[in-house]
């Protein structure tokens, strides 16, 4: 049985009559002389080139032609795998248009598919023949060098057509092109971009809208670019809803087109308010106007003001002072050639590696031409080195040299209201700032500029009537909606007044009683305990105890020197407050060994400073100790507070 199947797949399966005729061919074909083969001569090197050219030629066109052929067999036998649908969207009203339900997608099947119907039609063969003008290689890539010059040429041959395409094909491309789109998407681009263009934003997926962004920015299908303009500012204000990728990216490409064309600065799209990076205190610092500025400064400020308890209740009066001081600086620094906008707010810095339109495939070569474009204060466009150039602005690191002006005008204001805790600013922190700004080092270390501010304050005080307690009443008080209370003094305590002459007096009583209690208890003791008693009362003195009773009740006014008594109100209360270990401790924080006397108490350093800046807190207005040691400001007052104590 295996023979005979053996013997059909060696026959492949031929009857027994095509055998035998197959045999007697092959007898007939023996018994003929062989014919003599022609002497073949030598191929020269380009005739056997020429041969494997060809070879190889017929070679490809047999493949392509199985491949063809293999893909129609496959197509007439199955439609592919159809991908899942999406999930419908929900109705959307844009620009006063009937509202859009748009279904889940019908027919999504993979690009090779969607050729199935009306080939010949007119909308197709005018795709076709946009193919042949450019080849982008596509594959999740692109060759970003001619994906520019292919968008532009096939753009340009597309920018007349419209359609009315009844589906709405699924596509996910992140950067889309024309050549990366089958027939059936670009035909649902084409008739959603004829909607567009009447103002009537559909939804669609992010990548039909990008690619027409694409067309706005390389001016395809506009008038002018001012129309572009407006046109890419209409998509934004449409497609936001459904496309919050616009939000990110719009700002950006509108200024860049401004940049490279000639649009006017002061036509611009809501859309670039989403990327403004100024702040209003800036333009107003830049125009030298300086009123309204607290909230700025206490932003940009190192000092914390709102921290302080002179703040509250004195906002108003700040921030009036605060006006003069920052024209007097302004004039003074402008003196030196040094800006207060650098100063208080900071400086653009060039940026060489920024790349317009950044995100989006734009032909630059078809732009009006690079520009200066001042955008804001912040902000603007210019050519540095032959190229262009976008300044982006950097914060000024100068938060110090603004705490420092905020810190003295609260001194000074707290001398001219009466307020019981004086401050004292130190500009150490300023110059260390300046130290490697020499032009900025210059002005700073000048003798007038630490007075400069005192001087200002307190011109504008005696301006506006505001004059320490004992003055008040010769002069009319400042008017202001909420004027300061000043802290009220405390009472000095009443002296005690002591007579010396009378001690003689009343020693004579206290011999006296001494006798009548001796007397009643006379017949109770024996006559030796009597005696001994009267002689200890005779010895006795009374001097020392005199002595001890007139320093223990004597005058606080007549302390001498080096008492706490000299020191200011508040540092008073507060050197009161301080315990033996409070002392240890501030003296231990001067000389750097404060954790190790934390140590060996077994206590936590935190703890203990948190203790004293609370008592400081509430007897002068601020605390004391910061990062583990006393703020420079202080270091005087410390001190003068161990060298009393």
């Amino acid at each position: 049985m295996s023979d005979k199947f053996r013997l059909m797949f060696d026959s492949k399966a031929k009857s027994r009559e095509e055998i035998q005729e197959e045999l007697k061919r092959i007898m007939e074909m023996r018994d003929q002389p062989a014919p003599e083969e022609p002497v073949s001569q030598p191929e020269r090197p380009a005739d056997i080139t020429q041969v494997v050219r060809e070879s190889v030629q017929d070679k490809i066109r047999n493949i392509v032609r199985e491949a063809v052929q293999t893909a129609q067999e496959d197509r007439e036998k199955s439609y592919g795998e159809k991908i899942p649908p999406r999930e419908p969207r929900p109705s959307v009203d844009y620009l006063g248009s009937a509202p859009q339900m748009l279904e889940p997608d019908e027919l999504a099947y993979a690009p090779s598919m969607y050729e199935e119907e009306d080939e010949s039609s007119a909308i197709r063969m005018k795709i076709e023949e946009m193919r042949r003008l450019g080849q982008v290689f596509y594959n999740g890539y692109m060759l970003r060098q001619c994906a520019e010059e292919t968008l532009v040429k096939q753009g340009l041959f597309m920018a007349d057509v419209t359609d009315d395409f009844s589906r709405n094909c699924f596509c996910g491309i992140e950067r889309p092109i024309y050549g990366a789109l089958s027939t059936d998407q670009l035909r649902t681009y084409f008739t959603w971009r004829t909607h567009a263009r009447g103002g009537i934003y559909n939804i669609v997926d992010k990548p039909y809208v990008m690619l027409y962004c694409y067309e706005l920015l390389n001016k395809i299908g506009v008038l002018s670019a001012y129309d572009a303009y407006n046109r890419l500012s209409g998509v934004w204000e449409g497609c936001r809803g459904f496309c919050p990728a616009l939000d990110s990216v719009m700002p950006r490409w509108l200024k860049d087109f401004r940049a490279f064309n000639e649009i006017s600065a002061g036509d611009f799209s809501p859309a670039e308010e989403l990327d403004r990076s100024s702040d209003p205190a800036d333009s107003a610092i830049l125009e030298h106007r300086y009123s309204g500025l607290l909230d700025a400064m206490l932003e940009r400020s190192g000092y914390n003001l709102r921290g302080s308890i002179f703040f509250k209740g004195n906002e108003k009066l700040i921030e009036s002072a605060l006006e003069p001081v920052l024209s007097a600086l302004d004039r003074y620094f402008t003196e030196f050639g040094v800006s207060m906008f650098e100063l208080l707010c900071g400086r653009l810095q060039k940026n060489f590696n920024w790349q317009p339109f950044s995100g989006a495939l734009v032909d630059r070569d078809r732009m009006d031409g690079f520009h200066t474009l001042v955008i804001s204060p912040t902000e603007r466009y210019s050519v540095k080195r032959r190229e262009p150039c976008l300044e982006t602005f950097e914060r000024a690191p100068y938060r110090n040299f603004i705490g420092w002006i905020l810190k003295s005008i609260e001194s000074v204001l707290r001398k001219r209201t009466g307020f019981r805790y004086p401050i004292q600013p130190n500009i150490s922190a300023v110059l260390g700032d300046f130290a490697n700004r020499d032009r900025l080092l210059r002005p700073a270390e000048a003798p007038e500029f630490q007075q400069l501010i005192p001087d200002t304050v307190n011109a504008w005080c005696d301006e506006h009537g505001i004059f320490p307690p004992k003055k008040q009443k010769k002069r009319p008080a400042y008017n202001y909606d909420e004027a300061p209370e000043s802290a009220a003094e405390k009472p000095a305590p009443a002296p005690v007044e002591i007579d010396v002459s009378k001690l003689a007096k009343i020693r004579e009583e206290s011999d006296e009683t001494t006798r009548k209690l001796i007397v009643e208890e006379a017949d109770t003791l024996p006559p030796e305990d009597i005696a001994g008693k009267m002689q200890d009362i005779e010895a006795d003195s009374f001097e020392e105890q005199t002595e001890s009773f007139t320093e223990d009740y004597a005058p606080s006014a007549a302390a001498p020197a080096g008492n706490i008594g000299a020191l200011a109100p508040g540092w008073r209360e507060f050197a009161e407050s301080l315990t033996a270990e409070d002392i240890a401790l501030l003296k231990a924080l001067l000389d750097g060994t404060a954790e190790a006397l934390c140590r060996s108490r077994g206590v936590m350093p935190e703890t203990e400073y948190d203790r004293i800046n609370g008592s400081a807190m509430e007897n002068t207005g601020d605390v004391l100790i910061e990062n583990g040691a006393v703020i420079e400001d202080y270091l005087p007052d410390v001190q003068k507070i161990i060298s009393l104590i």
